[in-house]
């Protein structure tokens, strides 16, 4: 009978220690430490996207005084500073209130990997209700740009859901100072995202149309500057200076054609929420080795996709100068 049960033992122990081997390692996997380098990747891909942005909505403008002058010239007809600021479609304010936006929720994202990894504190909480004030003051100014310069923007829109994330991260600043139990903080995070969500896809929406208008505005120009030459090759006393000025504007068409692509930030900032989402995921479920590896990956393909996105922009720019 002895016998029997050191064999039974001696199963036991050779079952029981594997198991533990897992525990431990799913418990390290998942230590604080482990949050620190994904969060860092975040906030580094954010601000080049923020960055990226601003850039790319400011330059909406540029190609829009751009073929206004074009037309203006080959129509030959007068112009001036004044007439030309008129075409402008979307105002240095606009650009500052969504750029200002995605900073405040990528700084909560960041305060909610303090969360992920039980590291927040009253200052955590503190600075997360500075990104609710922030959304807050944007949601009010959003509401008071005069209409005629929002022609291409939605901005009562934008205020509306500007205003419903603010007082989301509002709620979960407020229960991080009152430092309430987890399971609170979890819910609040979890069951009040889609509000975060509607933002950050707003502003890819809003990026996404000043592509669209880029791309059709910056086509119509090329269409021009095709037709131009055609008729100036066609006269008899072509002018060969006027031909070679014309070339080289398609040059720099085609060129910024070829740039305009890989220019739109709209598919980042989907990634910047694909990452959040990944964030919240690891707030829910405690912190799981499943869970970090899906926040990893996704703030990798942020990443991934930040980078080309800033150097693409820039170019963008710079061939316009």
């Amino acid at each position: 009978m002895a016998l029997v049960r050191l064999r039974r033992y001696r199963r036991y122990r050779a079952c029981s220690i594997p198991f533990t081997i897992v525990i431990t390692l799913l418990a390290v996997s998942c230590g604080p430490e482990e949050y620190q380098a994904p969060v860092k990747k975040f906030k580094d891909a954010s601000q080049v996207v923020i960055d990226a942005t601003r850039s790319f909505l400011a330059h909406e403008n540029v190609v829009e005084e751009e073929a206004f002058i074009d037309q203006r010239v080959f129509e030959r007809q007068p112009m001036d500073p004044e007439v030309i600021a008129k075409v402008d479609v979307i105002s240095p304010e606009e650009i500052r209130l969504r750029t200002a936006a995605l900073d405040a929720l990528a700084k909560y994202t960041t305060n909610l990997g303090q969360l992920a990894a039980g590291k927040f504190t009253a200052d955590t909480g503190h600075d997360t209700k500075a990104q609710s004030d922030s959304l807050k003051k944007v949601s009010d100014d959003a509401r008071t740009i005069p209409e005629p310069r929002g022609r291409m923007l939605d901005n009562q829109k934008f205020s509306g859901v500007a205003s419903a994330a603010a007082g989301v991260i509002a709620a979960v600043a407020q229960l991080m100072i009152e430092k309430k139990a987890r399971h609170e903080l979890e819910q609040a995070v979890v069951e009040n995202d889609a509000a975060i969500q509607q933002l950050i896809q707003l502003i890819s929406d809003d990026c996404t149309l000043a592509y669209e208008r880029q791309k059709a505005t910056l086509s119509a120009t090329g269409v021009q500057l095709y037709s131009t030459y055609k008729l100036e090759l066609e006269k008899k006393d072509k002018d060969s200076l006027l031909l070679l000025v014309l070339a080289d504007r398609i040059k720099v068409f085609r060129g910024k054609q070829a740039i305009l692509v890989a220019a739109d930030p709209s598919s980042a900032i989907l990634g910047m929420k694909k990452a959040h989402s990944a964030l919240v995921a690891c707030v829910q479920s405690n912190k799981t080795p499943r869970s970090l590896a899906e926040l990893v990956k996704s703030i990798q393909e942020f990443s991934g996709a930040a980078e080309p996105l800033g150097a693409a922009v820039q170019s963008l720019v710079s061939a316009s100068r």
